[in-house]
């Protein structure tokens, strides 16, 4: 895996996944969006250009906040699956540290979503 510092962020990842918190899969992460169940979107850098583009579109849509973060099978092992290329946190308090940490550490991560953080 990656650095220390996201190395943490794969965790938090991982214990929304525990939690019941995590939606992971393509249509799955669609279905979040649209439902409004979505807190935050996490994209894999590898995710081909127009699977990227359909998911930012609706997470934009839905005022989702996002980060491209990692590799699939980065994002895949941190819930214990395999190679996984997007994945929404479902739960606001795990989603905003996943998100602090990540701006902790935001030299290795790639981008942060324009999408304003939900008040």
């Amino acid at each position: 895996m990656a650095g220390d510092g996201m190395r943490k962020v794969f965790d938090l990842i991982g214990i929304a996944r525990r939690a019941g918190k995590a939606t992971s899969g393509t249509m799955a992460v669609q279905k979040s969006l649209s439902r409004g169940q979505a807190r935050l979107l996490i994209i894999s850098e590898d995710v081909s250009l127009n699977t990227r583009k359909v998911l930012l579109k609706a997470s934009q849509k839905h005022q989702v906040p996002y980060v491209i973060l990692g590799n699939s099978q980065e994002l895949g092992q941190s819930i214990g699956k395999p190679l996984r290329v997007a994945l929404t946190i479902d739960d606001s308090g795990l989603a905003g540290a996943i998100v602090k940490a990540v701006k902790s550490v935001d030299t290795e991560a790639k981008t942060t979503g324009v999408v304003q953080w939900p008040k």
